[in-house]
């Protein structure tokens, strides 16, 4: 009576043993996914701010701050600045136009924030009479025509996003860059070019791990070539010596066959670290080992 009740505790411990490393990987992946969800659901929040009404903090034309969180910049040289308390609508940055062509310089201003962010911060009314130039052909002393030029070429490469443009400042964090059009409610006011910076942390968690199994297996494929090398060296020696010759021939296309292989796998491995951060299965190798394992003695420790 007692074996059989221990074989089925044996069983019941060696499932929910499995079970529980399947459940902890889950639980990890989630947590990771929720997080990344969130943050797109900030980036979506802001884009969803188009109409919503925001209001000056302070008075002036150059890089004051908004009720909002964001710190903006006068588009429109000559008319008023803004007094605490101004209201504004928000829009998109396709609203930022020269007022002479009426072009939209959306796009620009945003390369020049992005791409020359210190330059940006370094010197306000540098700042403020670049974006001028954008926005009135405005052309005073601290206009830097050699930037200018830069900005420009680099705005027809890409288009950066109003909301959730990144740049890297270190291996752990990152610049996340939010722009907008702030409309004033008076029209002999100035509207302003809007932006936002917020650091965030870089996930590299799933990719860590990604890196290490990869170094891992890397690890023991060395060790498999290095056995199957060694075992045929050891063939060869107790051959005879006639042949020996003819078989080290042999062995040397073959090594090289394998080494192109493993480093083949090798760089397979590393472009899909590249292409995505989780490699489905990978993570529940333990537990089918340990099911197979628990398996193994209890089915032994029956027929005992």
């Amino acid at each position: 009576m007692k074996k059989p009740i221990l074989t089925l505790l044996l069983i019941i411990l060696t499932i929910s043993s499995g079970l529980d490393i399947i459940s902890a990987e889950s639980d990890k992946n989630n947590t990771l996914t929720a997080t990344l969800e969130e943050e797109n659901l900030k980036i979506k929040s802001e884009e969803d701010r188009t109409g919503e009404i925001v209001s000056a903090s302070e008075d002036g034309h150059f890089n004051i701050s908004f009720d909002d969180g964001y710190n903006g910049y006068c588009i429109n040289y000559g008319d008023h600045e803004a007094d605490k308390g101004n209201n504004f609508t928000v829009q998109d940055t396709d609203h930022a136009v020269n007022e002479k062509s009426g072009q939209s310089v959306g796009n620009e201003l945003k390369t020049f924030f992005v791409n020359y962010y210190d330059t940006a911060m370094q010197d306000r009314v540098k700042t403020q009479h670049i974006i001028w130039h954008f926005t009135n052909d405005f052309n005073g002393w601290r206009v830097d025509s050699a930037l200018i030029e830069e900005i420009k070429k680099a705005s027809l490469e890409k288009v950066i996003p109003d909301h959730g443009a990144t740049r890297k400042i270190s291996n752990t964090a990152e610049m996340v860059f939010d722009f907008e059009v702030l409309e004033s409610h008076d029209s002999d006011h100035q509207n302003f070019f809007a932006y936002r910076v917020t650091l965030r942390e870089i996930l590299e968690i799933l990719e860590n791990e990604t890196i290490e199994n990869t170094t891992q297996n890397t690890d023991l494929n060395n060790q498999t070539s290095n056995s199957t090398v060694n075992q045929t060296e050891e063939k060869l020696t107790k051959n005879n010596y006639s042949n020996s010759t003819e078989n080290k021939t042999n062995l040397t296309p073959n090594t090289e066959k394998n080494n192109s292989t493993k480093e083949d796998s090798q760089n397979n491995k590393f472009e899909n670290v590249s292409l995505k951060k989780h490699v489905t299965g990978y993570n529940y190798i333990p537990a089918i080992i340990i099911l197979l394992f628990g398996l193994i003695i209890v089915t032994k420790y029956a027929r005992d």
